[in-house]
């Protein structure tokens, strides 16, 4: 079919009911009908409400990279490759694929090491990947201007495809397995019953469903609106241009993408296709989509693009010698933060998501649709996609003004160097700590986490506190080595106040959290304990600190990120009848963490109660006066020091926090930011949750079984399936590593080897001022001899970094304080 006919003038009646309801006929819609189709399920329908590919799809640029930027991503990508391969042979429909094979190059020696760490990452899948010099690239693309070229890595098994071709053999595959698909019907609302999706109402009629898909691009956005389900995405405007056919043009050219000019080039017909990640890049449709808009193109404003244009010439000269046949700019659909949105809608359930691919849409696409259609008919995720869950934004972070200024962005950091702690610029300084202007004064440099401005580092006088970002050792890096010899030696204090404080209250409350919770919740008043959620499958679905304030009332602490998820997940868990009630006091409190060997010397300096050991042991809470304000202070750490956390209300938090900075002056005490802390608990081996674990991994894997009270009761949420995980005692596990040689710096990723083989990966990583090296967490397949009691492991390690491996021990247990002495003393 030619998506560019009119559509038919027949379209066939809608069922009544469907298994599945799929909005939207775009590579992702087709792609989950597809693969449910393949995994068996029937009764699905999928909705379009003009013709297949007619959004964004049919112009997209087709490339297929495998590499990306995250282990589910790159996943999806290398089954693309697999798919474009398999297909036609199925379907009878040739995808359009060509395995030219991509070469991506850099400019300055920072991009050079970005793309050796790529392919690194690269070795994690199995996926081929080769180092080439200028000489090299310039031999297999023979047009480039290699003028300040270093080098580059070439990728031989990615290439493009026909996104139509590509759309319609997935369309083919799902009609074979009985899915209908309907064009020119369009899905105006999800309808709801309670928090339930139970179908779709169309122009054509309503359609009951068991579950919805919202696969609609762009347009998810507003449909979800209709239902109060925010997807955090927006369309940007993006530009393409392809040539005239040119006479000289090899047709076996590889993708080209010179990230650092930010353009990209491939071989179309004998013509070049150059597209751009600008570097001022626009929300499009900021007053709502056009009615009826289907295979519509934007203006094309050359001022737009011409900096960019001129980069392309630059990089690739016979650019300025033949003409140009198309301009093209043609609206695609950005997230806010530059993940997916994949998963359940938030505080709803039967309706799901798949949207915001960020231009990556044939590239990863296939295996996006594949992973949802997996959730559904295993009813829950077969890999890690947490980062892509769509509660992990706050409701703000979903509404047109955030997404209008935010979105554009992640579309200018799509070539943009993917720096190590890089923070966005965009949509800033919209929620503070009380102590927010105190601490900018004393030389904070703010980093952001659902849209709190946190301290990332503190500069000294004199210097400005802003990020140089590098792989190596930044501007930054001496003064959070201090901050962490501070918390080591002597005494740091740190703002928490943006850590989750979910209240839990009601008489129902404690048994409420003995179901869910893997540690005792029968505590006394004025405890506090560390706890894991698990799901039926044993997976870790939360960690989290829970404090007993009263016979009904607790408050459970979870980290930045992750407040709106535990939220929601808490109130799904509430059975019918059970007294219990949620409320989320995050902003009711500004929190200090006070940690470091003279944190008790401090504390007692300007509190009214015994802080000795002996009276105020680990894990207890206590009332108490800072000055003329009444908090609540805690024994907790998460820098494996001696330390408490300090609530305060926003009224006299100001007042506490001067007081403790006055009386620190005598023991030399100094501020701490996120990023001393960070590593303070990577090399104690303090797991967070989304780098060292997830909902995939089971306690006995990341070391938390002492946290699981098998003999409680009730028995908590996964009890069963958590201790069959424990007996088969499959890997990978979670092992300290910590590097023989002081000057390279680990992140994240990086390959762990044994005896030169691929073992594992790195999970956490930061520079330890106290070892005087890198540090890190790694989830590794372990040697059959090591035991849960082993210290270091004999055997020869290393870490892959930029291409050469790093000798490296690596520990079942922590490198630093592995009795917990300093903290509990």
């Amino acid at each position: 079919m030619n998506p560019m006919d009119s559509p038919p003038s027949f379209v066939k009646p809608v069922p009544q009911h469907a298994r599945v309801v799929i909005i939207g006929g775009g590579i992702l819609g087709c792609s989950v009908a597809y693969h449910l189709g393949k995994l068996g399920w029937r009764d699905i329908v999928l909705l379009e409400q003009g013709q297949l590919t007619c959004g964004t799809t049919w112009h997209a640029a087709g490339l297929v990279g495998q590499l990306h930027g995250s282990h589910a991503t790159t996943a999806f990508a290398k089954y693309t490759v697999e798919l474009l391969n398999s297909i036609e042979a199925e379907t009878g429909q040739n995808p359009g694929y060509r395995e030219s094979g991509s070469i991506s190059i850099a400019t300055h020696p920072e991009r050079l090491s970005e793309l050796k760490r790529k392919a690194d990452f690269a070795s994690l899948f199995g996926i081929e990947a080769h180092y080439l010099t200028t000489e090299q690239i310039q031999q297999r693309w023979p047009l480039i201007n290699p003028e300040n070229v270093l080098g580059g890595i070439l990728m031989p098994r990615d290439g493009s495809a026909n996104p139509v071709d590509l759309t319609m053999a997935l369309a083919k595959g799902a009609r074979q397995n009985q899915v209908q698909i309907f064009e020119g019907v369009e899905a105006r609302e999800v309808l709801m019953e309670g928090a339930e999706a139970t179908g779709v109402v169309t122009d054509q009629g309503t359609i009951l469903a068991d579950y919805v898909v919202n696969c609609s691009g762009m347009w998810a956005r507003p449909l979800g609106q209709k239902n109060g389900v925010g997807v955090p995405l927006h369309a940007c405007e993006h530009y393409y241009l392809v040539t005239e056919a040119i006479d000289s043009l090899p047709h076996d050219l590889p993708v080209l993408r010179s990230y650092c000019d930010g353009t990209y080039f491939k071989e179309d017909a004998g013509k070049l296709l150059f597209g751009f990640a600008h570097h001022h890049a626009k929300p499009w449709a900021i007053h709502g989509i056009p009615e009826k808009f289907s295979f519509e193109s934007l203006p094309f404003i050359e001022d737009d693009v011409m900096d960019m244009l001129e980069k392309a010439m630059n990089r690739v000269p016979i650019l300025q010698e033949v003409g140009i046949r198309t301009f093209f700019n043609g609206p695609e659909s950005y997230s806010y933060d530059g993940q997916f949105v994949l998963g359940p809608a938030p505080n709803l359930s039967n309706y799901f998501i798949l949207a915001g691919l960020n231009s990556t849409g044939i590239q990863t696409g296939p295996g996006a649709g594949r992973a949802l259609a997996e959730w559904l008919v295993n009813g829950h995720p077969t890999l890690d996609l947490s980062a892509m869950d769509p509660a992990r934004c706050e409701e703000f972070q979903a509404r047109d003004i955030y997404l209008r200024e935010r979105c554009p962005e992640t579309l200018v950091r799509t070539y943009a160097m993917h720096w190590p702690n890089y923070q966005r610029q965009t949509a800033r300084n919209i929620r503070h700590s009380p102590f927010h202007f105190r601490l900018a004064e004393k030389g904070a440099c703010f980093t952001e986490t659902q849209g709190w401005e946190r301290p990332g580092w503190y500069a000294p006088p004199g210097v400005t506190p802003e990020y140089d970002y590098s792989f190596a050792r930044s501007n930054w890096f001496e003064f959070s080595l201090n901050e962490q010899r501070a918390a080591r030696e002597r005494v740091a204090i740190i703002d928490y106040s943006m850590l989750g404080k979910i209240m839990i209250e009601g008489s129902d409350a404690e048994a409420f959290l003995q179901r869910l919770c893997t540690n005792d919740m029968a505590i006394s008043c004025n405890r506090v304990t560390y706890t894991l959620i698990l799901n039926e499958r044993g997976g870790i679905e939360s960690d989290a600190t829970v404090a007993r304030y009263d016979t009904d009332r607790f408050m459970l602490m979870s980290s930045i990120s992750r407040t709106r998820r535990d939220l929601g997940l808490l109130k799904r868990l509430i059975k019918p009848g059970e007294n219990v009630r949620l409320r989320d006091d995050t902003a009711s409190y500004g929190v200090l963490g006070i940690m470091g060997p003279q944190s008790r010397a401090l504390l007692a300096a300007i509190t009214d109660i015994d802080v000795s050991n002996e009276a105020f042991p680990f894990n207890y809470i206590k009332q108490c006066h800072i000055g003329h304000a009444k908090v609540t202070a805690q024994r907790l750490s998460y820098s494996g020091e001696l330390g408490w956390e300090i609530f305060i209300t926003p009224d006299f938090a100001p007042h506490v926090l001067d007081i403790i900075l006055t009386a620190g002056e005598a023991f030399d005490a100094q501020l701490l930011g996120a990023e001393a802390l960070n590593a303070l608990r990577i090399e104690k081996g303090f797991r967070h949750w989304g780098h060292d674990m997830s909902y995939t991994e089971a306690p006995h894997q990341v070391g938390l079984d002492f946290v699981c009270k098998t003999k409680k009761t009730p028995a908590f949420i996964g009890l069963e399936a958590y201790l069959k995980r424990k007996s088969e005692a499959n890997g990978p596990h979670i092992c300290a590593i910590k590097l023989n040689d002081p000057t390279p710096l680990m992140h994240h990723n990086e390959p762990v080897l044994c005896d030169g083989q691929v073992v594992g990966y790195v999970t956490s990583a930061a520079f330890s001022a106290h070892f005087n090296c890198a540090v890190g967490l790694c989830l590794i397949d372990l040697p059959i001899d090591a035991t849960a009691k082993a210290a270091t492991i004999e055997k020869p390690y290393s870490v892959a970094i930029e291409g050469n491996p790093v000798s490296a021990d690596v520990s079942l247990t922590p490198f630093y304080d592995a009795k917990n002495e300093r903290m509990f003393s």
